[in-house]
Formats: C-alpha cells, structure tokens, sequence
C-alpha cells in the first residue's frame, strides 16, 4: 500500500460530537501541517455524522481503498475517548486492512485504536488516574508500538527479519496472590491484552511490556513480567 497518499476527513465544527470551535478552515490547515513535504491529499470528505459507520465516513474509507491512501482526521478530539467509536474504527480499518492517522493526535494508528478502546473502557474499572506523565508515556509507547509494527511488517514483506524490540526483563516475582483475585484480575484486563494481542504483539514481553507502558496495573499494584501475562492467558483460556 502507498503510504504517502491520504485522504482527509473533517468534521463540522458545532456538531453534536465534532470540534470543540474548529473551523474546516482550522481543520484542512492542521491537515495541512500533518502532510507537510511527507504525504498528497488525494481527496477531502466533509462529515455530517460522527460514528465509524455514517455514510459520510464510509465515502472517506472507499476514497482510501480506490486510492491505496491513509485515512487522515484533521481533530479526533473526543472521540479518541470513545471506546464505541474507537473499536468500530478499528475494526473497520482492520477488515479494508487500510491505515490510519489524526492531525491532532499523531500517536494514533490503525494499530493502536483497539487498544485506545480497550484502555478507555478500563479506566474506572482499574482504578487507572491519569496524569500529565502517564499520558506522555502512553503516547510515546502507542507511537513506538506503530512504527516497530510497521517495520517489522515491512521487513517481512522483504523477506528481512527484525529482532523483537527489547522488552521488559522477567524477574522472579513472589507469589501467594489469591486465587479468586488473580481470576478477576485476569478478567479485568482481558479485553486489553485481546487488543495488544491483535494489534500484532507477539511475545510476552511485548505484551508486558505494553500494560506497564499503558499504566495497567497488576493484580499487586506492581510492574507486569513475562511470567505474569502467561499465568492471565492461561487462565483466560481454561476459563473460555
């Protein structure tokens, strides 16, 4: 697919779920900062609605297929909250295997607004409290999470083969958690690792490594190792 080819999409500003006082004109000029010397609009779609599947949106991903382009949204705005919105999307993007990006929010992708969902609807469930630092941490760790996915993606179509990116170092961890405690927990973050899992990470320091960087605490509060994720998936499936 051509990476350097998008197609645009903006939203009404006063809608009920658009833009908090972006104009289209403010819109098509952060598209135009996003694309810079790196990308061509190739066409430009005007929302009427708000959801993944609205006519509009849907002109703008058959724009995307017939051009091989990159959806782009100038302001993702609250909808990067949306777990609803989020994991449509995514499995949207997934099933037209077509990529994805916001001007407004340049750590997002195709390959990560599973996860933004699956985060989101965790949030209160976790007990998760966000702050300015997470928040950087999780950005940096979704950008990251993009560009090695797509690199190892394109390494394979190249007959090239990339080692894993360095993942978090398995240390013994002490044991004696309750058995119905490590259930719920399990529970409680199954639909996350389902959603790191299907954004492409294989290992279980790579899935390890995306809780702590999410800020998904452990059953104990504490970090998540190797061992860890195991023990959460073996018991998901003996549970399934």
């Amino acid at each position: 697919m051509t990476t350097d080819l998008f197609v645009s999409y903006l939203r009404p500003a006063g809608s009920a779920r658009g833009p908090s006082g972006e104009s289209l004109a403010s819109q098509r000029a952060a598209v135009a900062r996003h694309l810079g010397r790196r990308g061509h609009l190739v066409a430009e779609v005007v929302g009427r609605g708000s959801d993944a599947g609205s006519p509009d949106l849907s002109e703008a991903l058959a724009l995307c297929r017939r051009h091989g382009a990159t959806l782009l949204m100038a302001d993702l705005g609250a909808l990067g909250e949306d777990p609803i919105f989020l994991r449509e999307l995514s499995r949207t993007l997934r099933r037209l295997d077509l990529r994805f990006a916001a001007a407004d929010r340049p750590e997002a992708s195709e390959l990560t607004l599973g996860i933004m969902a699956a985060v989101a609807e965790a949030e209160d469930r976790l007990g998760v409290v966000r702050t300015p630092e997470s928040m950087a941490r999780r950005r940096a760790f979704y950008a990251r999470f993009t560009a090695e996915r797509r690199g190892r993606a394109a390494a394979e179509s190249g007959g090239e083969t990339v080692p894993d990116a360095a993942g978090a170092r398995p240390l013994s961890e002490s044991r004696g958690r309750s058995t119905s405690r490590s259930r719920e927990r399990a529970e409680e973050v199954a639909p996350i690792l389902t959603a790191i899992r299907a954004a492409g990470a294989e290992t279980l320091e790579q899935v390890a490594n995306a809780l702590n960087a999410l800020g998904i605490p452990s059953a104990r509060g504490n970090r998540w190792y190797p061992m860890q994720v195991t023990r959460i998936e073996k018991r998901l499936a003996s549970a399934s």
